[in-house]
């Protein structure tokens, strides 16, 4: 077993995907998955089934921040790798991520990029960055970044003191967790050579109407927050108004064509947008109904 890296997941019903991923990578490195469906079966399961498996069960739903936080907490070696259940990735990726965090000395954050960049990006770029040109960086075409989302490896010494804001439940944690390990002076990297699949949801079909009601009050809490956060207050809000706009008008829509799904989700748009902006916490937890 590699004694460099530990993999975390923050989990919730995604055991479907992570066995496939399991039969790949146990006994290749520690594995710690933080179950937030509470699902105690789950850990059974899998703790039966993959020996370098470790499933914490936590008191409550801990949503990202805080579970990767928990994990690394947990880990013992010197690299993490934080994952999320549908990022698809290989082997051989992982440990060409492992070699390049070896020779590039104290990193914040370094992430593979994603397989199909005209459909998404992982990463963004703001300033203009000084080109390094030593042999690592030609053959991994590794470049500097301002913000990483989704999956990437940290070096446990140098996050301890920087770990996630666990304001936050969903959304827009892994791009403030990366900016401020870029204030603090820590390079943020994306390693174009090494690529990952995304498949976009980590839930079964039957959780999709949990899906929908969370992502409607958490990325609009979020943003507001990570804005707030980041910038400040009237910033925030003049960024937000338009999301306000568009939540309000498909209300409306919702109202003529008599359709309360599209008026429930918006308004759960609407009471993210105004919980953040009343500073109260990111407090509402959807059932699967």
């Amino acid at each position: 077993m590699n004694k460099d890296l530990t993999i975390v997941f923050s989990s919730y019903q995604s055991q479907h995907l992570l066995e496939g991923f399991l039969k790949d990578f146990d006994g290749k490195y520690k594995i710690i998955i933080i179950e937030n469906s509470l699902d105690r079966s789950i850990k059974k399961k899998l703790e039966s089934k993959f020996k370098s498996v470790e499933v914490i069960i936590p008191n409550k739903n801990l949503g990202l921040a805080k579970s990767y936080n928990l994990g690394i907490k947990k880990a013992k070696t010197k690299f993490i790798f934080l994952n999320n259940p549908d990022m698809i990735i290989k082997n051989q990726s992982i440990k060409n991520l492992i070699a390049c965090a070896k020779k590039i000395k104290k990193f914040g954050a370094i992430s593979p990029a994603y397989r199909n960049q005209k459909i998404f990006k992982n990463f963004e770029v703001f300033s203009k960055k000084k080109i390094n040109k030593s042999a690592l960086f030609k053959k991994f075409k590794i470049i500097e970044v301002d913000l990483l989302d989704n999956n990437f490896l940290v070096d446990k010494k140098q996050i301890q003191n920087s770990l996630f804001d666990e304001n936050y439940f969903l959304y827009f944690e892994t791009f403030d967790f990366t900016r401020n390990l870029a204030k603090q002076g820590k390079k943020i990297y994306v390693v174009k050579k090494i690529r990952f699949h995304h498949l976009g949801s980590s839930l079964r079909s039957e959780y999709k109407n949990l899906i929908i009601k969370t992502r409607s009050f958490h990325y609009s809490w979020s943003k507001f927050y990570y804005l707030k956060k980041n910038f400040n207050y009237f910033f925030a809000l003049r960024k937000i108004l338009p999301n306000i706009f568009q939540s309000i008008k498909k209300i409306l829509i919702g109202i003529i064509k008599l359709d309360f799904r599209l008026v429930q989700l918006s308004l759960l748009e609407l009471l993210g947008i105004f919980s953040g902006i009343l500073y109260l916490k990111s407090f509402y937890r959807p059932k699967n109904t």
